[in-house]
Formats: C-alpha cells, structure tokens, sequence
C-alpha cells in the first residue's frame, strides 16, 4: 500500500514538473533537424563556414538532458544561462542552452542554425554582437549528446508565441571565445568566392534629340547622365 502511495505521488509531482511539456514527436523532429544541419557542415554546403573535424562524431540523443531542458521549458524561462551551474553539478558536465519562442519547433532550429550568416569563422567573431552563438552551439564540435523538450506557456509570459523551445548539449565550452570546432584542413570546403559587380556610369555628351517614347527628351549640350 506504502509503495503504491508513494509511486502514485512520484508520478503527480513528475506530471506537476513535465505535464506541459512534449517530448516525444518534437524531440525526435528537433534532434533530426540538428543531424541534418550538422551533417550539411560537414559535406559543405553552409557558405563560407569550413568543414568541421567532428572529434565528437554524431550527435546522440540523452533522456538525462530531455529531462533537465523539460524543467526549463515547464518554467518558460528563455534564458541560456537557466541554473547553469547547478545544472552542469547534476549532470556532471558542461552544457550549452538554446532556447526560442516560437510556434514551430523546425523555423525555431532553422533560426538558430541560420546565424551562419552572422559569424566570421576566421576570426571567430559574430558580425551582430552575440548574435550567433545559437549556431555555435548547434555545431559544437566536442558535443556528443542533446536532449530537448516543448513547453505551453501562457502569452502573458516572456514567451510571446505561447510556446517554448529548450535544447541543451553537453560538452560544451565556452562559445563566447572559442571557435566551434576545428577546421578539417587535410579535406578543406572549396566554396566559391563572393564576387560583387560594380556598374560605373560615364556621362556622356548629347548632341541630338533623344526619342524616348512620344515626346522624347529635349536637345541639349551638357554633360548629362542617361
């Protein structure tokens, strides 16, 4: 009777903690989202971001980090420094924090794997201040497992959209100052070059009636441009 009570309340203090979260079809779509996109790195196809030596090899999935990003999400905090460290003690390692306000969990991972664009590998810098660290994260080389989870929350929150998107990977280090990853030099990315065409008008001397359409333009001597 003793261990029935106590499963019974083990189970409605899980479902007070986790009962708005949903883990299951978004997991599986938020972490083959996250294969795809590493995976498009590694065969080149991100612009102007080297190929990555991956020392990690694949991402895998780890229920510990579901469940420690499925207490985020339950909370609607949108923050990627959420108990960091007492979480980390848990775990036993370092994490990384991605998180979005969004009503759809594939545009939320295709916003942050977008901010390619807004960092320079070579110098290691995001062109918009911290602006791409959600990129970083996702690609971290030395990552080896994420966990993710969805959460409802009440717009009345900072969560605008009413829902919740929480994705932790471990390791992880500091993606403020370090690059994500090594560069495979021994097999680089040959990515075409970024060519911009520049057009220069020449003024030019009219010396004659110009037909442009029905009324044309009027003789002049000046310098004019077309």
């Amino acid at each position: 009777m003793i261990k029935i009570l106590i499963q019974s309340c083990l189970m409605y203090l899980f479902y007070i903690l986790y009962g708005n979260t949903q883990t299951t079809h978004e997991g599986r779509t938020l972490f083959n989202k996250h294969t795809d996109y590493r995976r498009s790195l590694l065969k080149c196809k991100v612009p102007e971001q080297p190929r990555p030596n991956y020392s990690g090899g694949e991402l895998s999935w780890d229920n510990e980090l579901e469940e420690l990003a499925g207490r985020q999400a339950s909370v609607c905090n949108l923050s990627s420094e959420y108990k960091k460290s007492e979480i980390e003690k848990e775990y036993r390692d370092q994490i990384g924090i991605n998180t979005a306000d969004n009503s759809d969990v594939i545009k939320a991972v295709e916003s942050w794997f977008h901010e390619y664009e807004l960092y320079d590998f070579t110098n290691n810098e995001c062109k918009v201040r911290n602006d791409c660290l959600h990129y970083k994260r996702i690609v971290w080389g030395r990552a080896e497992f994420m966990g993710c989870a969805v959460g409802h929350c009440n717009p009345n929150t900072e969560v605008k959209s009413g829902q919740i998107i929480v994705c932790y990977y471990s390791p992880m280090g500091d993606v403020k100052v370090s690059q994500p990853y090594v560069e495979n030099k021994i097999d680089p990315c040959h990515h075409p070059p970024i060519t911009t065409t520049t057009t220069t008008i020449k003024p030019i001397t009219v010396t004659r009636k110009l037909q442009m359409g029905p009324y044309g333009r009027y003789r002049c001597d000046c310098k004019c441009q077309p």
